[in-house]
């Protein structure tokens, strides 16, 4: 019932965008943004991501991200997380991920896995692990990116997860995303996220507003930052 909703209110969003909006190309979905797409880092090349959110009752949690290519499909990165709640959650993260089919005639595939420990309250956690395949699409002749994941968690709930993304390029600099996605199995979330490249592939910053579809509000505020050095 949840998934229906939310793809009912993506699909509705999706035709007022194209209604209303000149795009202009493909926009890679920015570090706020859970659902993946189906690119990786340029080889020997890395990125760094850095995301902040504060919550509707005055919780924060961050994370910081460096990923590096470093073969001609392998990218390897390594995170750290930590929140500000009653659990004080705090933990470290490792991801794979290759390309299984590259985008050729605008659609492609990859797959990836997550490895991830939380330290509640200094306890340490179960290792954890999900493994996640991205599907995009380029529509519109490249003025549209489709994004959908579909993988299995395995931790304290394991959970077969999804979400869907489509992000837009308003112009040449400003990115629109709108995305839905499920991390649990209560009411799927949502969000908006809007991106602006301060330099063109190599520095962007973005801000998102997100929530759950659900009478019990959960909104959030995010910020994010993402730099790819050019060498």
């Amino acid at each position: 019932m949840f998934f229906h909703a939310s793809i009912q209110w993506l699909a509705i969003v999706n035709v007022f965008i194209l209604c209303g909006l000149l795009l202009t190309q493909k926009s890679k979905a920015g570090p706020l943004i859970n659902t993946d797409d189906v690119s990786i880092t340029t080889a020997q090349h890395c990125q760094l991501e850095s995301t902040y959110s504060y919550n509707k009752d005055r919780t924060w949690s961050y994370q910081v991200v460096p990923a590096c290519n470093l073969t001609q499909n392998l990218e390897v990165s390594l995170g750290y997380h930590s929140s500000k709640d009653i659990d004080q959650i705090h933990g470290f993260s490792a991801q794979a991920k290759s390309i299984l089919k590259p985008m050729d005639n605008d659609w492609g595939v990859a797959s990836s896995l997550l490895l991830s420990r939380d330290d509640v309250l200094h306890h340490g956690g179960d290792l954890d692990w999900f493994f996640n395949v991205p599907v995009s699409f380029q529509l519109l002749d490249h003025r549209l990116a489709l994004d959908t994941n579909v993988g299995y968690q395995y931790a304290d709930e394991r959970l077969l997860r999804w979400g869907v993304a489509s992000t837009y390029n308003v112009s040449e600099r400003v990115g629109l995303t709108f995305e839905t996605y499920n991390q649990d199995r209560q009411a799927p979330f949502f969000q908006t996220a809007v991106q602006y490249s301060l330099i063109p592939n190599i520095l962007t910053l973005e801000a998102s507003f997100g929530d759950r579809l659900h009478r019990l509000k959960q909104h959030w505020f995010g910020l994010g930052i993402s730099y790819t050095p050019s060498s």
